[in-house]
């Protein structure tokens, strides 16, 4: 797959593209293994809160051939370069709404959610939404549609009618955007299930892995000493492996982070 000038303009731009249908056909599997996750980790989800595994596809060695998959590798490559490295990702059974957020704050580098869905959802049953251009630089700080969570204190009215893009999905979508990005998704089931990739530009200059390693602590609340799992690296093609390397050289610090949590935590985040 290769992304046209538009698709990217319109990224740049906006913060995110949909892809409607990108991986219809492998949908079937895909849910099966999306499963076999949770089953294989004992997690068993009731309704009560989100459940989150990460990293989630590194669970499972078909799951971590998502990254080698052309239409995936195409999709992120065109939006952050050839050399992009990925950073795990959570799979998730979400419960009701999730507020208005940012995935991060990054003023250096460029970081992407690729997120698949596997339930149908709409504007009214769970869909993602967001606040086109407010993952640019020049509204981080200054636009107040990034403080959409305030909503009633600020324009009197509630999260949900914040004005915004509703990107309703079918199982085999895919949505990528910025992590900068705000959105949310409100009305939605006790049982909706999505997972993601998340992915950087390679990083060149000494800000940016500054950035890189920072984004690699705060994963010390998953209780995890690497970034990918141990499936994930050794099934690794060199083409796979060219996405791991820059993380695994810049992660030396998690174990202790992860170790330190462990301490002072009774059980690993949530997402």
């Amino acid at each position: 797959m290769q992304l046209t000038g538009e698709q990217r303009r319109f990224f740049e731009t906006f913060g995110y593209l949909a892809l409607p249908g990108l991986l219809k056909d492998e949908v079937g599997w895909i849910t099966e293994e999306f499963e076999a996750v949770f089953r294989g980790r004992n997690v068993v989800h009731d309704g009560s809160k989100r459940s989150c595994i990460v990293p989630f596809i590194d669970q499972r060695e078909r799951l971590s051939a998502l990254l080698d998959h052309p239409k995936l590798v195409g999709l992120i490559a065109g939006l952050l370069g050839e050399d992009f490295n990925y950073l795990g990702g959570d799979g998730n059974f979400y419960t009701g709404d999730t507020h208005w957020h940012s995935d991060g704050y990054h003023e250096v580098g460029k970081y992407l959610k690729v997120a698949l869905y596997l339930d149908a959802v709409d504007r009214d049953s769970g869909c993602l939404r967001v606040i086109p251009g407010t993952h640019r630089q020049d509204s981080l700080r200054d636009w107040e549609a990034r403080q959409a969570r305030e909503s009633l204190e600020r324009w009197g009215i509630e999260q949900s009618e914040a004005p915004a893009m509703a990107l309703a999905t079918r199982p085999g979508d895919v949505v990528a955007f910025n992590h900068n990005l705000m959105h949310a998704s409100f009305g939605g089931s006790q049982r909706r299930r999505m997972f993601t990739l998340n992915c950087c530009a390679r990083c060149e200059t000494e800000l940016e892995i500054k950035e890189l390693k920072q984004y690699i602590a705060n994963h010390d609340r998953y209780w995890n000493d690497h970034m990918h799992s141990e499936i994930m690296r050794r099934t690794a093609s060199p083409a796979r492996m060219r996405h791991l390397r820059q993380v695994i050289e810049h992660e030396g610090h998690l174990a202790a982070l992860a170790a330190k949590a462990r301490a002072e935590r009774s059980e690993p985040a949530r997402g």
